[in-house]
């Protein structure tokens, strides 16, 4: 009894995340992300006039093989205006050791998008990921997702 109530309390603090207004995971099929299979993220949005930070998180193994994730980013409005972003999340520093939280043998690494977006308009935003790694899977990975936290 005494080891189950701090399990119960911290686990309480981690389901409490004040300030997220969206919060959503894609988890991979045997950790691969096929090289052409794009992941969306439908970000409802109930009121405009709001400002967030739109942020992107990693979760993948110690065995995953790269020192970076390259990334396709189109965020879409309501409206259907589109911003695009290529990036290139680094993973691992110049000494090969991952940059990232780690607990056990997964590893969380979050990136921030957009700071301080401005959602103007009430409605459905579309956040659409594809890998850019030229092989036909990028093993390793566990998942990806995205959050907005309220600002």
């Amino acid at each position: 009894m005494k080891k189950i109530l701090p399990l119960l309390l911290l686990l309480s603090l981690l389901a409490c995340k004040p300030g997220r207004i969206y919060e959503s995971y894609h988890k991979f099929d045997k950790y691969t992300w096929n090289r052409f299979d794009k992941v969306t993220f439908n970000v409802p949005v109930e009121e405009g006039g709001i400002t967030g930070d739109i942020i992107f998180t990693v979760r993948h193994i110690t065995q995953y093989p790269y020192s970076n994730l390259p990334v396709n980013v189109i965020l879409y409005t309501p409206s259907g205006e589109e911003r695009i972003k290529e990036l290139d999340i680094i993973l691992k520093d110049s000494t090969g050791k991952f940059t990232g939280s780690v607990a056990g043998d997964l590893w969380d690494e979050e990136v921030v998008l957009w700071p301080q977006f401005y959602f103007t308009e009430a409605g459905e935003y579309v956040l659409e990921f594809e890998n850019l790694i030229p092989k036909m899977g990028i093993p390793g990975l566990v998942d990806i997702g995205v959050y907005v936290k309220k600002n």
